[in-house]
């Protein structure tokens, strides 16, 4: 076998055991290979710099380093778009045009009972009147503001509790 083969057959086992490592550590599948594939094109940029006694450590870090990376983007962009879903709803008129997408509203109401999820989804989703939902549910208008109220004040405090 050449040594260019040897080469190629150790960077792919070294990556396997790279991958194996991002699953352990909670990477999805699928961004465990990116980071693998991350690392290979950084370690054939740098091939002629990277000593082989070295490799295996260095590729172990490099995907290390880029998993953290990758987390905290993933974290600052949760933060972001918390902080643009709360701001939806700190909006003194709730009648306003707050519509929020799907992924938003399943986002806030994660910890939320169900009986707040539908009536988010009716309102803030599907932009039902308060009457329209009364009608749907079969309560009262005053029922659906109140529950709707308690509904936000649930998604605000665990909010804060995050």
């Amino acid at each position: 076998m050449r040594k260019e083969d040897r080469f190629a057959s150790y960077l792919i086992l070294l990556g396997g055991e790279v991958q194996s490592l991002l699953r352990a550590k909670g990477a999805k599948k699928e961004d465990a290979e990116d980071i693998v594939q991350n690392t290979f094109y950084k370690v054939y940029t740098l091939l002629d710099a990277i000593d082989e006694s070295n490799l295996r450590p260095w590729f172990f870090r490099v995907a290390l380093n880029e998993h953290i990376d990758f987390k905290r983007k993933k974290e600052r962009r949760n933060t972001i778009l918390t902080d643009e879903i709360y701001s939806k709803l700190s909006q003194e008129n709730y009648e306003l045009d707050t519509l929020l997408n799907k992924d938003e509203i399943l986002y806030l109401l994660q910890d939320v009972r169900k009986e707040y999820k539908e009536l988010f989804f009716l309102k803030y989703y599907y932009d039902f009147s308060y009457e329209e939902i009364a009608e749907i549910l079969c309560i009262k208008t005053t029922s659906v503001k109140q529950k709707l109220y308690r509904a936000r004040q649930s998604v605000h405090t665990n909010r804060r509790e995050r």
